[in-house]
């Protein structure tokens, strides 16, 4: 009675699926606001200083070049003159953010909006600035204010939005922007406050009317048009997504966040060309970038390419030998490559590294079963199945095991409650059918393989199963119907082409049966080589 696994396995999705990389999010802060603002405040508020003061001017000149101990000289200066002292603190308060010394900022800020309460930017700037230290409270205050004493203040406006827009309150931040809501529309900034309102409120419809408005804008930083597509890809809108990143790449330089992006998005819509050749251009520009590895080797598994999947994965292996993510990918790909004694050691650090991940545990019994070590196995599937008894996909992969140990009724047992949890399967049935002849019931093995291609007619390992027994019967016409079709579905099948030949020998084809014969040899080598060794992770499907 055979015992080998049907054909080559596949790896159960559930258990052992590779996660999709989770596309480029950048976190959109008010780091950038504030500059805006700031400088805003500054540029607006400077053409009313007095023309015989022009330490303002110097001290923002200085710090357009990043001079900033030379800009900090002139707004001192300022503040010894009193028609700029409010503004010279002011200026101070932008020079210490900018050297990230927020609570200097807001000290240098508030004596600014003190000395001069009506401006209106310096107030908009210190919101700003509680915004950055997590004061979201007295940030709203200063909004309100400024926007109290002048509603036209769009800058203020703004920036209440863009703080309701952070705390989740998605409508009342387009309640706060509607004043402004026209002239949100021609900016980057201002397009990407509604998007990520509309996408918060899942309006799509509104979402995707955003994206004219974004490409009409002159010139986009890739940065921020990374901000822009992530929330279009979070709403499923990645069509669109990438034809904002493929524009932003056209417009100049493509930097490693940039290729990155991209490559996901081509990923996740199945275009796998383009990812591969954007996850090449990101790990071009950072060597170091592990996902870009890992992700090569998964697009080159599924092209089939597994000698370069593993090239890529020996490369991220060296580059962090205790990453479990890449020790799980290493030892897969060795298993499909029948490097067992790199495999097993692999699979085994990263089940250690990771002891919950159930992946990682199931692969690493599968292992064990491709090494024929089954008692390793068993004791790795049965602490799975206590964490998930009413498992189909476990049930069976033990009663696999059992099955392969020759325990026939353990293995009818498990994978009887296999069938009875999930019906929706074929190996189970298949290993149920050779039980069945391996009891001696033949009669019953054929009615069992012959139901299970009524309902899976191209299930190659069933007809060659069902040819052998119908040989042993000497029901040579049907015998030889089924295992033509097990050749047919599977020309790699050396028990199928063996048994074919030996059938055309009795009923007197012996040119056709020394064919099979010849058939059967070049393959056997590469079966022999293969048996027992290939990627066989159990699954019912």
């Amino acid at each position: 009675m055979s015992r080998r696994i049907p054909g080559r396995l596949t790896i159960v999705l559930r258990f052992t699926a590779m996660p999709a990389r989770t596309p480029y999010r950048a976190k959109l802060t008010h780091v950038t606001a504030a500059f805006i603002c700031l400088s805003l405040f500054l540029l607006s508020s400077w053409s009313t200083v007095r023309g015989d003061s022009d330490h303002i001017q110097q001290s923002m000149q200085f710090m357009s070049s990043g001079n900033l101990a030379e800009a900090e000289k002139q707004a001192r200066l300022a503040v010894r003159d009193p028609s700029t002292r409010a503004l010279g603190w002011a200026t101070l308060g932008t020079i210490r953010v900018r050297q990230k010394k927020y609570e200097e900022a807001i000290t240098f800020l508030r004596t600014a909006v003190r000395l001069d309460p009506r401006l209106a930017d310096a107030r908009i700037a210190l919101g700003e600035a509680y915004v950055l230290t997590g004061r979201k409270l007295q940030a709203r205050g200063q909004f309100e204010q400024t926007l109290r004493a002048d509603p036209e203040n769009q800058k203020a406006r703004f920036a209440l939005a863009q703080l309701e827009t952070a705390d989740g309150k998605f409508s009342v931040s387009l309640r706060v922007a509607g004043p402004a809501l026209a002239e949100l529309h021609h900016s980057a900034d201002g397009i990407l406050l509604l998007a990520k309102d509309y996408a918060g409120l899942n309006q799509i419809e509104y979402l995707l009317e955003l994206v004219p408005d974004w490409k009409a804008l002159p010139e986009v930083s890739a940065r921020v048009s990374q901000d822009f597509a992530s929330l279009l890809s979070g709403r499923g809108l990645n069509r669109q997504a990438l034809e904002v990143l493929d524009t932003a790449a056209s417009n100049g330089n493509v930097s490693y966040e940039l290729a990155l992006a991209l490559a996901d998005l081509y990923l996740s819509t199945g275009d796998l060309s383009k990812a591969f050749s954007n996850y090449e251009a990101a790990l071009t520009l950072k060597p170091d970038c592990i996902d870009c590895l890992r992700y090569l080797a998964k697009i080159a598994s599924q092209q089939k390419d597994a000698e370069r999947a593993l090239a890529y994965l020996i490369k991220a292996k060296r580059m962090q030998p205790e990453n479990p993510d890449v020790l799980f990918a290493f030892g897969k790909a060795c298993l499909e490559l029948e490097l067992l004694n790199d495999a097993v050691p692999a699979l085994e650090r990263a089940a250690q590294l990771r002891p919950d991940n159930d992946s990682y545990i199931y692969v690493l019994g599968s292992a064990h079963v491709s090494k024929k070590e089954y008692d390793a196995a068993l004791k790795l599937f049965q602490a799975l199945l206590k964490k998930h008894p009413d498992d189909s996909v476990l049930n069976y992969a033990i009663g696999s095991v059992f099955f392969l140990e020759v325990k026939l009724a353990d293995a009818a047992e498990y994978l009887q409650k296999s069938i009875q949890l999930n019906p929706d399967q074929n190996a189970a049935y298949y290993y149920l059918g050779l039980i069945a002849e391996g009891n001696g019931h033949n009669d019953e093995a054929v009615a069992i393989l012959r139901d299970l291609l009524r309902r899976y007619p191209n299930y190659s390992p069933a007809y060659e199963a069902l040819g052998a027994i119908l040989l042993k019967q000497r029901d040579y016409p049907r015998a030889q119907e089924a295992l033509e079709k097990a050749v047919l579905l599977d020309p790699n099948s050396v028990k199928a082409h063996y048994q074919l030949g030996i059938l055309l020998g009795r009923i007197g084809k012996q040119d056709d049966a020394n064919k099979e014969c010849d058939i059967m040899k070049q393959l056997d080598a590469q079966e022999a080589r293969r048996a027992g060794v290939q990627l066989r992770l159990l699954t019912p499907h």
